[in-house]
C-alpha cells in the first residue's frame, strides 16, 4: 500500500489494484497502431500508408520553401529535434528530400539531445522511460519510450536501440522507434539466451557499418554481427583471455555485463577486477585490457562504476561514506586517466525535490557516499545520476550538478532490476537492412 501523487491530489493507492490497471492499460496500448515495430520489408506498409501516399500526391506537385536561400532553410531546420522532423518529413517533397539525406540526419543527430532510457522490470516485460533534463532549472521530465511492452533493452547507437526480442527468446532486435525501422538478428552461434550475458550496438566510423558484439562466456569468444551483411552470419573472435588463470573473477558467480559504450565507437565490459577492465575498438575488434587509474592504494573492484561521461570513459570511486573521486580516461590509445572532480560531502549543496511522497526523514539527511552507485551522466558530463543501494525499498536516486556542486534527491520508479540507458534520437530510417551498409 502507499500514496500516489494524481495532478496535484495525494490519493491512496494500492499496489495490486495499481498494477492490474497499469497492466490493462498496457495491453490496450500495445494493440494501437503507433506501437507497431515493422520488420524491414513491411515498413512503408500499415503504419506509413498514409505518409507514402502524400510523397506521391506531392511527386509532381513540388510544393516550394519560404522565399529563402536553400542554405539558410537547411541551416535552420537541421537544428530541430528529431522527432518533429519526422512528423513533417512527408509535408511536401521538397522537406521530404532535405530530412531523408544521410548528410541531414547525420548533421541533425550533432544537435539530438540526450536522454537516459530507464528500464523498470515488469513480470514478463520491461516498461520504458524517458527521462530528458530541463533547460533551464536542476529538473527533469519525465515520457514513455517505445512500446508498452518492451524486452530488455542493452544498448543505444545513433538512435537505434538494441533490445531483447520479447516473445522470443534468445532473438536482439535493433530498432529505430522514432522511425519504426526494426533489424532482427539471427540467432547467434552460442545459442545464448541473452539474460546473463554482455551485449552492444556499436558503429564504426571508418567503415560506417553497424556492428552488435556479444559476449557469453569468454572462453567461446567474442561474437560480432554487422547489420544488413550478406550472409546474415554471426563471427566468432578469441575472448579477452587467452589461460584460465588470467581471468580476475570466479566463474561460478560472475556474469558479463552490457558494456559501457563511448559513442558506440568503443566498448567497455566491467570483469570484477582492481586492475583493469575489458576495451574493444569497435573498428578493429580487438579486445585489450584497459587499465584503471592509479589511485596510491588498491582498488576496492566492489566500490567502482564505470559510465560515460562527455564522451570519455569515467571511472567513479566510492573513496569513503563522504568522497567520491570521478576520473575519465583522456587518452584510450595511451591509457591515460585524469582525475575529473573529487565530491565532498562538506562541500555539497544538498537538496530534495519537492515530492509529498517522500519521507520527511530525507529533507535533511545526506545520504552515504558509499551507498551511492553511479548510473549516468547528462547534459555532456555535467550532471551524474546515482541510485541509492537501496533503491529498491524507495526509488531515491541523486543528481549531481557539477558546476554548482549540488546533490538534490528525487523519487522515480527505479528497482534494483531496473536499468539506465543513455539514448538520443535520430532518423536513421532503411528499407531494407542493407541500406545500413556503406555505400
Amino acid at each position: 500500500m502507499r500514496y500516489e501523487l494524481k495532478g496535484n491530489i495525494l490519493q491512496y493507492c494500492n499496489e495490486k489494484e495499481k498494477e492490474e490497471e497499469e497492466e490493462e492499460e498496457e495491453e490496450a496500448l500495445a494493440n494501437l497502431l503507433e506501437n507497431v515495430i515493422f520488420d524491414s520489408e513491411d515498413i512503408y506498409t500499415h503504419y506509413k500508408t498514409k505518409e507514402k501516399s502524400l510523397l506521391k500526391y506531392h511527386k509532381d506537385k513540388k510544393i516550394p520553401l519560404p522565399n529563402l536561400p536553400e542554405l539558410v532553410i537547411y541551416n535552420i531546420i537541421v537544428k530541430i529535434p528529431a522527432e518533429y522532423l519526422q512528423k513533417y518529413r512527408y509535408l511536401c517533397k521538397s522537406w521530404h528530400d532535405i530530412i531523408s539525406s544521410k548528410m541531414f540526419i547525420a548533421q541533425n543527430f550533432i544537435h539530438s539531445k540526450a536522454e537516459l532510457l530507464i528500464l523498470v522490470k515488469k513480470r514478463s516485460y520491461f516498461k520504458a522511460t524517458s527521462l530528458r533534463m530541463d533547460e533551464k532549472e536542476f529538473d527533469f521530465k519525465l515520457d514513455n519510450f517505445g512500446l508498452a511492452r518492451m524486452g530488455r533493452t542493452r544498448s543505444s547507437c545513433n538512435g537505434l536501440v538494441l533490445i531483447n526480442d520479447p516473445k522470443i527468446e534468445g532473438k536482439l532486435n535493433a530498432i529505430n522507434f522514432l522511425t519504426k525501422c526494426k533489424a532482427i538478428l539471427p540467432q547467434c552461434p552460442s545459442g545464448c539466451p541473452h539474460k546473463t550475458c554482455g551485449v552492444a550496438l556499436g558503429f564504426s566510423p571508418s567503415t560506417k557499418e553497424y556492428k552488435v558484439v556479444h559476449i557469453y562466456a569468454d572462453g567461446f569468444g567474442y561474437e560480432i554481427f554487422t547489420l544488413g551483411c550478406s550472409d546474415n552470419k554471426w563471427k566468432c573472435i578469441p575472448g579477452p583471455f587467452k589461460e584460465p588463470y588470467e581471468r580476475p573473477f570466479n566463474l561460478n558467480t560472475f556474469h558479463w555485463s552490457d558494456p559501457v559504450s563511448k559513442h558506440g565507437q568503443v566498448l567497455h565490459w566491467y570483469v570484477s577486477s582492481k586492475e583493469h577492465v575489458i576495451s574493444m575498438d569497435v573498428n578493429n575488434e580487438t579486445p585489450r585490457k584497459t587499465y584503471l587509474p592509479t589511485l596510491g592504494k588498491m582498488i576496492d573492484w566492489k566500490r567502482y562504476s564505470l559510465l560515460e561521461m562527455g564522451g570519455y570513459l569515467s571511472f567513479v570511486y566510492n573513496v569513503s561514506n563522504i568522497q567520491i573521486d570521478v576520473w575519465i580516461l583522456k587518452d584510450f590509445a595511451a591509457q591515460v586517466w585524469i582525475k575529473k572532480l573529487g565530491i565532498l560531502s562538506e562541500s555539497v549543496n544538498y537538496t530534495v525535490s519537492k515530492n509529498p511522497s517522500l519521507p520527511n526523514k530525507y529533507e535533511h539527511s545526506l545520504p552515504d557516499f558509499h551507498k551511492l552507485v553511479a548510473l549516468a551522466s547528462l547534459r555532456n558530463g555535467e550532471i551524474m545520476m546515482f541510485k541509492h543501494e537501496n533503491s529498491k525499498n524507495d526509488g531515491r536516486i541523486y543528481l549531481y550538478e557539477i558546476k554548482h556542486m549540488e546533490l538534490k534527491m528525487f523519487k522515480i520508479n527505479i528497482k534494483d532490476e531496473s536499468k539506465v540507458v543513455p539514448h538520443r534520437s535520430s532518423l536513421v530510417s532503411w528499407k531494407t537492412e542493407s541500406e545500413l551498409l556503406p555505400r
